[in-house]
């Protein structure tokens, strides 16, 4: 077996419970103080914690912005300036976990994580702030949650419209972790199975047309699996590309995850070597997987293009400056020319 490095993190994992039956297994005897960071639509669930036996003062902050801008995280901090806070409890998608990242670099806190979709954040080290039209990702151990509760039952109430581009999202850890420069045996299992029971649900819905039961908790186990490969190894072109064209030009998050997939990966394949070439075909029946993907896509009603989603096509050689401006390892070399013919395929 060739050598390798393989670096996990503590985490409790408790998946399929009741959030409320779940927190309050899991809440320690000293009455802590929980900031809660999630939208109002989360009210009921925050009064009930603030009537519970075992919970000591709940502070809430409602304000959730997509890809976390500096102004928000300083007006949360601001909020919870003169509170003692012993646990900083987020509910949400990526953006509500995201702002929560930023909170805890600052706070002892313990950090909990309640993902209510297929995002991945709540299971990485990796945060983003947005600022001046810039989004800056960076690692950091501590934003990694301690405790992560999947309630199969909060993302079952997702749009489609939502729920599709979310599962994408997750998608696209797994597959990119599949090709990572730090891949090992270890991620490799993990990949191959998280991306046979996402494709098995995303498949599934793309027949029947309806979220059920059985199809979420599919795409919920696989964006766990997703998230935590996320954390593991890095990321190539696609996650590069896809915090460029949201952050710095206000993308919907998700959606740009989703389009970008099949172009990247159709990017990256002839520089992929033979094994993971084959292990790509075998999970998606096609010597071309990138097709599968596409068409799959499309008969979910995910198929946008950089158009639909907003992008002028002037700004299509401003996102490869700023791609061909950062470093990361990556299958297929970076060549400028490459990188406009594939966004504006993409266009």
């Amino acid at each position: 077996m060739i050598p390798f490095n393989y670096k996990t993190h503590a985490v409790k994992v408790i998946f399929g419970k009741p959030i409320f039956e779940a927190l309050e297994e899991e809440l320690p005897d000293n009455k802590p103080n929980i900031a809660f960071i999630g939208s109002r639509r989360y009210g009921d669930l925050v009064e009930k914690l603030k009537l519970h036996e075992k919970v000591g003062e709940v502070f809430h902050f409602d304000k959730v912005i997509q890809h976390v801008p500096q102004g928000l995280v300083e007006e949360a901090g601001e909020f919870l300036e003169d509170k003692e806070v012993n646990i900083i409890l987020c509910l949400g998608g990526g953006s509500a976990i995201g702002l929560g990242k930023a909170l805890i670099l600052n706070s002892s806190a313990e950090f909990w994580a309640v993902p209510t979709t297929y995002s991945g954040s709540e299971m990485t080290n990796i945060y983003g702030i947005s600022h001046n039209g810039v989004k800056t990702v960076k690692r950091n151990d501590r934003v990694h949650p301690q405790k992560v509760f999947y309630d199969p039952f909060l993302s079952l109430r997702m749009p489609l419209d939502l729920a599709v581009p979310s599962a994408f999202n997750a998608m696209a850890h797994l597959v990119e972790a599949l090709y990572s420069p730090e891949s090992n045996p270890i991620i490799n299992a993990l990949a191959d199975l998280g991306l046979k029971i996402l494709l098995e649900g995303l498949k599934s819905l793309s027949e029947e047309k309806v979220m059920t039961s059985d199809i979420n908790e599919k795409l919920m186990f696989g964006a766990y699996v997703g998230g935590k490969v996320l954390c593991e190894v890095s990321m190539g072109l696609h996650h590069k590309a896809a915090h460029v064209l949201g952050g710095n030009f206000n993308l919907e998050h998700s959606k740009i995850h989703t389009l970008l997939l099949p172009y990247v990966l159709k990017y990256q394949w002839d520089f992929l070597n033979e094994n993971t070439q084959q292990n790509f075909q075998s999970i998606f029946e096609n010597p071309l997987p990138y097709k599968t993907l596409r068409a799959l896509q499309e008969n979910l009603g995910s198929g946008f293009s950089l158009q639909d989603l907003g992008l002028s096509k002037e700004d299509i050689p401003k996102a490869v400056d700023f791609l061909m401006q950062m470093t990361y390892p990556n299958p297929a070399p970076m060549i400028r020319d490459h990188l406009n013919m594939m966004l504006e395929s993409a266009y």
